[in-house]
């Protein structure tokens, strides 16, 4: 029971970010607000997948065919914003491991990869691993861009420290179902889930900073 009002309450959330995403869409019509909207979309349908197997057969999904692809292209989407905030801001993402902190990323997510592999599938893990790679290597040179001053336009510090937080909390996920403690406020996973919860109803504020000018 933990687990469905857990995921009902994300649900919300997701669903209130593309309820924002949308209204900033039609007010701005900046590109950044669709694929925000793009992004919280499709991951409200893998919630929703998942919290109607839960609901109807009270047991987590054996395969997940229906969540998978929408988490996955909520990840493009969320890098495809990044791309997007970088060129409305004047600002070229050159992600080339030019900081040494940087190289931690790849090394981190190769290493999670290889131990993700003993719960799931290969190209699955592959795919994940790829999509993480990047959004963590985007978002932390972007931050850290934004906080030497090297965006022309906007306080884009915000939205991509959000997009780090969130991709961190995806690997706390992960980690913690992989151990998983029962239907209890004592499992770790929940904890992680509410931040989860709260940072996606973070984005559309942080958004808002970004495309300030």
């Amino acid at each position: 029971m933990i687990e469905i009002i857990d995921n009902a309450i994300q649900l919300l959330a997701a669903a209130g970010c593309t309820a924002a995403a949308l209204v900033f869409t039609m007010r701005s019509r900046d590109r950044a607000w669709i694929l925000l909207g793009l992004f919280s979309g499709v991951y409200f349908l893998g919630d929703l997948y998942w919290l109607l197997y839960l609901f109807f057969y009270r047991d987590t999904p054996d395969y997940s065919f229906v969540s998978d692809p929408s988490w996955y292209a909520a990840y493009l989407f969320l890098l495809l914003l990044m791309f997007q905030i970088g060129k409305e801001r004047e600002y070229p993402h050159r992600v080339v491991l030019r900081r040494k902190i940087l190289w931690i990323i790849p090394a981190f997510t190769a290493v999670a990869c290889v131990f993700f592999m003993r719960w799931g599938d290969y190209a699955g893990n592959l795919v994940a691993a790829g999509f993480m790679t990047l959004l963590l290597l985007y978002s932390l040179d972007g931050f850290l861009s934004a906080r030497e001053g090297l965006f022309c336009k906007g306080r884009p510090a915000f939205v991509y420290g959000i997009i780090f937080i969130f991709c961190l909390i995806e690997y706390a996920l992960w980690i913690t179902s992989c151990y998983w403690m029962g239907d209890t406020f004592k499992n770790p996973y929940f904890w992680f889930d509410g931040l989860m919860t709260i940072t996606l109803l973070l984005f559309p504020a942080a958004l808002r900073k970004a495309v300030s000018a």
